[in-house]
């Protein structure tokens, strides 16, 4: 999941200034469980804006998330009145929703209400960990599932530094070592000879966009 945070009141009150008129997206995906765009949240955002004088004409709520395409058009063009009425497009969801609105709606003007920090899972109610840096070259294979540049503070692909101490990243006590976690995994696995090879400089020539995945038959070419 994307994991998300609002920003702050004062900057969706200066990206709205001379915008009076708001209709306001969120969904059922990440958005919302990141308490950003959910159906609270959504009545959460009217209440603060109505406050700070703006009109908040309604709600738009994604079901499977704005990223769907064949479900967003279809929610779009239910609510289509409504958003022809607004004067611009309040989004509590990720950076992707945020172009996806542009895309589909382009007369209108959209401004997103939340920023998106990274890949990660929900470890409880309101606590997300950064799992993936979405590198385009995956190696979890070699690393027993743990992957060093996103969990390491400093993203060594030959680690560990020698700043960590009893398992901990010298950036903070409460942070593992990514590295020490992959040791632990791997010797489990009877694997350590992976840790012992020497990798080359990432080559982040697969990370770079923009880029487009077609998926044809789901067969593998």
């Amino acid at each position: 999941m994307i994991a998300l945070r609002l920003k702050a009141p004062e900057k969706i009150l200066e990206a709205l200034e001379g915008h009076e008129k708001i209709v306001l997206f969120g969904d059922s995906g990440c958005a919302q469980l990141c308490d950003v765009g959910g159906l609270l949240q959504l009545e959460d955002m009217e209440d603060f804006l109505t406050r700070n004088g703006k009109t908040v004409l309604g709600a738009v709520f994604v079901e499977g998330g704005i990223c769907n395409g064949p479900v967003f058009r279809s929610t779009v063009q239910e609510q289509r009145a409504v958003i022809d009425s607004a004067d611009a497009l309040l989004v509590q969801a990720c950076g992707v929703a945020v172009q996806t609105i542009v895309e589909h709606i382009p007369e209108k003007e959209a401004f997103p209400a939340a920023d998106s920090m990274f890949l990660g899972v929900s470890r409880g109610r309101g606590t997300h960990s950064e799992l993936c840096a979405m590198c385009g070259d995956c190696i979890l294979h070699l690393t027993g599932g743990i992957c060093p540049l996103a969990r390491c503070a400093k993203g060594i692909l030959n680690g560990p530094c020698g700043g960590s101490m009893n398992g901990k990243c010298e950036r903070d006590e409460d942070t593992d070592c990514a590295w020490q976690l992959i040791y632990d995994r791997l010797r489990a696995l009877g694997k350590l000879d992976n840790i012992r090879k020497v990798w080359e400089m990432k080559d982040w020539r697969s990370s770079h966009g923009p880029r487009v995945i077609s998926h044809h038959g789901g067969a593998i070419a």
